[in-house]
């Protein structure tokens, strides 16, 4: 049987609420902060260790949990969101409001807002709450039904170093995974302040983060929750105090606890209760009293249905069109803008049907005339769309030349007609967009080079290193084309590029030994190897190779110890049974070059060198 209802005026109520709690404030308010302000310190600790010492932790960004469910890579990432999961599902949604500097700049923003007089007006829409859980799923579920469509088997769980591109926890490469300082700071304004002011506090919280769906579907199944316990005349003020937008003194009424998922247990609600008759206390979970009383809890939204469902479209547009735009637009910040975006729409419509509409507490149309700030609103907009269009050509011409461009790669004949519509679209791309990304550099200068415009193609490359971007394997996979076509200076530049990035990689160091060996710089070239042996020591082809360049010089005992690691490492590897058991015969060991050399015949039976040899082999162990 669920309580009686009181009736509750939200608007008094807020105003009564907030002069009280001006008065008497959070209990809990300063611990959060203090430690919401540590968690920005360590983040600040661990960036400037990393500066000092080169190498530090991974960092902790739980969207490494795609490369641990794509790739099977167990990250720091990972492990970190697999605990905060795990201490949600026990004590609910506190990693959220204590633990997340997303959040903190938002409830930063918020206090600000409240020390100038200027409160938010949050907005409450039906659909636009789906967003963070069905991002969720795109992140994290929907490749993994790819994969099962397509008959690959799941990943398997392993450890990476630097040198194999991902590593899981100790790296020299921390901004492997973050946009550069200005597309972040770009990034936390509009994720942690512009949305705050425009569409309510915690905004992005409720409309943008695909984590914050995770801990709140697990948040259900916690026995950990905000509580009543004793008398409560359901006045409202724990309802005026949460900064989530959730009608607290309803819920306590119908279940006795608050089971909304949005819930993120900063307890100032607990502060707020007069008679403080609430309190964060363990029973059943929220997802059990739900199944007890289905008697949803009223909510009253902004907006109608068709306006949500025109807000879900220009959702959907705006986050395709803008993320990974020019390769700078982070995930975060195009959900961020979306959101924008769509209530931006809907006002706009409202302009034109309303005759008040109001944005915030700024008027933007007064009996039915604009106002100036509806002039300036209007102008935005307008701006907003033609930017948006424009936008929307780049990144077309983008997507076509990236998908012709990959089609190129996989064929091996290189069809005239793939080649030239992907240098058409991407020359469109550099030609009509604001920049030019490097990745677009790049695929020009292979196209280019696969046209034998070797011209072009210099220029492109010189763009590349002249960005100075900080994409070592980008770098690589363009050196590897340029040496393919015999351009072994540019080759070189962009494999050295690479390497002041990441001096780690050894299959970087390997191809460079390529380049050098082919130009005759021998010396470099086994300079080289021995570099890729110290971050790889098991790297068989490198060993091999050093090994043949040992021998050149005469250099027979160490060649035949690399000989010997190569056929350690990797025992199918035919070619180093066969110089292994050249070298050995060299030195007058027949017995075990002749071994050797029936391994490296089992293994490639068709090879006609290495029957010739064994039969030669043959013939020295007869004269003896």
């Amino acid at each position: 049987m669920a309580r009686t209802l009181h009736t509750f005026n939200p608007a008094r109520d807020d105003e009564r609420s907030n002069r009280s709690m001006s008065q008497r404030g959070s209990r809990f308010g300063p611990w959060r902060a203090a430690t919401l302000v540590l968690v920005h310190l360590l983040i600040a600790v661990h960036i400037a260790h990393w500066l000092v010492s080169g190498k530090t932790l991974a960092p902790l960004e739980l969207n490494e949990v795609m490369y641990t469910f794509e790739l099977g890579v167990i990250t720091a990432g990972f492990i970190f969101m697999a605990l905060a999961v795990a201490a949600t599902a026990i004590f609910g949604r506190f990693f959220c409001s204590w633990g997340c500097h997303i959040l903190a700049l938002q409830d930063l923003c918020a206090w600000i807002l409240k020390k100038l007089r200027i409160r938010p007006i949050g907005i409450r829409s039906r659909l636009m709450l789906w967003t963070p859980a069905v991002v969720a799923a795109y992140m994290f579920v929907w490749p993994q039904v790819v994969r099962l469509t397509q008959g690959k088997p799941l990943p398997r769980l392993h450890l990476r170093g630097d040198a194999e591109g991902w590593a899981s926890f100790a790296t020299e490469n921390f901004w492997r995974n973050l946009p550069g300082p200005g597309v972040a700071i770009a990034t936390f304004a509009v994720c942690g302040f512009v949305i705050v002011y425009i569409l309510g506090s915690r905004a992005f919280c409720a409309y943008g983060c695909p984590y914050g769906a995770v801990f709140g579907f697990v948040d259900r199944f916690a026995p950990g929750r905000i509580r009543v316990g004793g008398d409560c005349t359901q006045c409202g003020a724990c309802t005026a105090a949460c900064s989530s937008h959730i009608r607290v003194h309803e819920e306590l009424n119908r279940f006795g606890t608050v089971v909304n998922a949005a819930c993120l247990k900063d307890l100032d609600c607990i502060s707020a209760c007069p008679q403080q008759s609430l309190h964060y206390g363990f029973g059943r979970p929220s997802l059990v009293k739900v199944t007890e009383n289905d008697t949803a809890v009223r909510t009253r939204y902004d907006f109608a249905l068709w306006e949500e469902g025109v807000m879900v479209v220009v959702l959907v547009l705006i986050i395709t069109i803008y993320r990974g735009l020019y390769g700078l637009v982070p995930f975060f910040f195009s959900i961020a803008l979306a959101t924008i975006f769509a209530y931006f729409t809907v006002l706009s419509i409202r302009i034109l049907r309303n005759n008040e509409v109001k944005l915030n507490r700024w008027l933007l149309k007064r009996n039915g005339r604009i106002t100036s700030c509806g002039a300036i609103f209007v102008g935005f907009v307008v701006t907003g769309i033609l930017i948006t269009i424009h936008s929307a050509f780049v990144r077309y011409s983008d997507f076509q030349g990236r998908r012709y461009y990959e089609m190129a790669a996989e064929s091996a004949e290189h069809a005239p007609w793939i080649i030239d519509n992907a240098t058409r679209h991407l020359e469109r791309t550099a030609r009509i967009g604001l920049i030019t990304p490097v990745r677009v550099n790049a695929m020009l200068s292979e196209l280019y080079l696969r046209n034998g415009r070797f011209d072009d193609a210099h220029e492109q490359v010189m763009e590349v290193l002249a960005n100075k971007s900080p994409d070592s394997k980008l770098h690589s996979e363009l050196a590897a084309s340029l040496a393919q076509f015999g351009k072994f200076d540019d080759a070189e530049r962009l494999y050295l590029t690479s390497l002041a990035a990441s001096p780690e990689n050894a299959h970087t160091h390997y191809a460079l030994a390529g380049v050098y060996f082919k130009t005759g710089r021998t010396n470099d070239a086994a300079q080289c190897l021995r570099s890729a042996l110290e971050y790889s020591p098991e790297y068989a082809e490198a060993h091999f190779d050093l090994g043949a360049l040992l021998v050149e010089r005469g250099a027979l005992d160490e060649a035949v110890q690399h000989l010997r690691w190569a056929v350690e490492y990797k025992p199918d590897f035919a070619d180093a049974h066969y110089n292994l058991g050249v070298v050995l015969a060299m030195k007058g060991h027949l017995n075990e070059a002749a071994a050797e050399i029936q391994v490296a015949r089992s293994q490639n039976p068709t090879d006609e060198k290495t029957l010739e040899f064994q039969q030669y082999l043959e013939s020295l162990r007869n004269q003896r």
